[in-house]
């Protein structure tokens, strides 16, 4: 999203396998929100250049990346907002990211609420290098 930001939210489910999601915010409102009591779903490539990241806001960007995991779905992979806030909850079983690279970060979460890390399921080293 170059400006304008991102928000899904409600009792509906989301499914996003193999996705990057980018945000290039112009203001301080261009946000990413994620949320809702539906299954969220949500995967990063596993190939390429990008692979492993699934959130990714510009580096001087402060503005907030909200994650929060409802129902039984699962959000994997890397969150990077070096100089963003991470707001990242979960609960009822959800799996909420595998890596998170960012200025601050709240987690908040009840039941099962889980960070999944893998190997396999994050940015490597090498890429995190690039955007740095």
């Amino acid at each position: 999203m170059d400006g304008g930001g991102f928000s899904f939210s409600g009792t509906g489910s989301l499914s996003a396998l193999g996705v990057l999601i980018v945000n290039a915010p112009q203001s301080n409102s261009d946000t990413v929100s994620i949320t809702g009591t539906g299954a969220i779903n949500l995967s990063p490539m596993t190939t390429g250049l990008y692979q492993g990241l699934s959130l990714w806001q510009t580096r001087a960007s402060t503005n907030t990346l909200t994650v929060s995991g409802g129902g039984s779905g699962s959000v994997t992979g890397t969150f990077y907002a070096q100089h963003g806030t991470l707001k990242v909850s979960g609960s009822g079983g959800s799996s909420v990211g595998s890596q998170y690279i960012s200025w601050d970060v709240t987690l908040s979460g009840n039941g099962n609420f889980g960070i999944t890390w893998s190997p396999t399921a994050v940015a490597p080293e090498k890429l995190l290098q690039l955007v740095e």
